[in-house]
């Protein structure tokens, strides 16, 4: 994506009213947006090192800017920490009769009384604030619910930006695993996972079986999680993979149990037979849920 597109010429002009208008996080957000977009601008760059109150940023946006043009007296003079030499006054460009002007989709549109067309914000609209963090100044809105959004709460798409509400609500869709899967998903992985525990509780000892289970625990928590999800017929669910992994830490830690009685009864010795199962079900289990996801 470069400049040359008139969505990104748009949201350079809206950057540059908004620091006029003295709204430097508006201006900021917006000049992160386009070089997000468009890395090339070295206006959007520039702009943001002078915006931003955030001292790496600033230096991070002046080097690209002197990466993009060595010789760019504003870069240099920003990295050195020097006044910024004032820019040279340009002519506003005028936008032919009966031409629409481009408008970022994450800008709010507002229309006059009495008027057929849509205007950009501009500095008499009141300042929008981030629903999530009312704190902050945002120029972001989501594609979906069009409420205002901080950079924090943006998710960016290849449609726009969404906040993490909608965003959780189009994820349901994908999930599609019943109340039914639930319980076939936690039955399967527990059985499998009790059978994988007690061979290794039984076996437990020693530091070639702890080697063993090092490169073992791995294969047989995916081993887990591949069968259960075919038990399941291949359908997702946000919180199976938490289940299965549940499930396989469960599985060790029953036939480990006797060893757990004999720390709490005061028996020391007992503490190192829980290596082995708890390497186990810290591999075993990320692993599964690693599968699951």
């Amino acid at each position: 994506m470069t400049m040359s597109e008139p969505r990104l010429r748009t949201l350079l002009r809206q950057a540059e009213k908004a620091k006029k208008a003295g709204k430097r996080a508006a201006a900021a957000q917006l000049y992160r947006e386009i070089v997000a977009e468009a890395p090339e601008s070295v206006e959007a760059w520039l702009g943001l090192g002078e915006l931003t109150s955030d001292p790496a940023e600033q230096q991070q946006a002046y080097e690209k800017a002197l990466a993009l043009e060595p010789e760019n007296a504003v870069a240099q003079a920003g990295l050195a920490g020097e006044p910024l030499p004032e820019p040279a006054p340009e002519e506003e460009e005028e936008e032919e009769e009966g031409t629409e002007t481009a408008v970022s989709p994450s800008r709010p549109l507002f229309r006059m009384q009495g008027a057929t067309t849509a205007v950009e914000h501009d500095q008499d609209t009141p300042i929008l604030y981030c629903y999530r963090h009312p704190e902050r100044e945002t120029s972001l809105r989501c594609y979906n619910c069009n409420r205002p959004i901080c950079i924090e709460c943006a998710n960016k798409t290849p449609v726009g930006y969404i906040c993490p509400e909608c965003r959780h609500s189009l994820e349901e869709k994908f999930f599609t695993a019943s109340k039914v899967d639930y319980l076939l998903a936690g039955i399967v992985s527990f059985i499998l996972s009790l059978l994988a525990g007690f061979i290794v509780v039984r076996f437990g000892g020693g530091f070639l079986w702890i080697l063993i289970v090092l490169f073992v625990a791995g294969g047989v928590g995916g081993f887990v999680a591949k069968l259960t999800h075919r038990v399941i017929g291949g359908r997702r669910g946000r919180y199976i993979p938490h289940l299965v992994a549940t499930m396989v830490i469960l599985g060790v830690v029953i036939p480990a149990l006797p060893l757990l009685i004999g720390i709490l009864l005061g028996g020391v010795g007992a503490l190192f037979g829980l290596l082995v199962p708890g390497i186990y079900a810290f591999v075993a289990s990320s692993s599964a849920f690693y599968w699951m996801r």
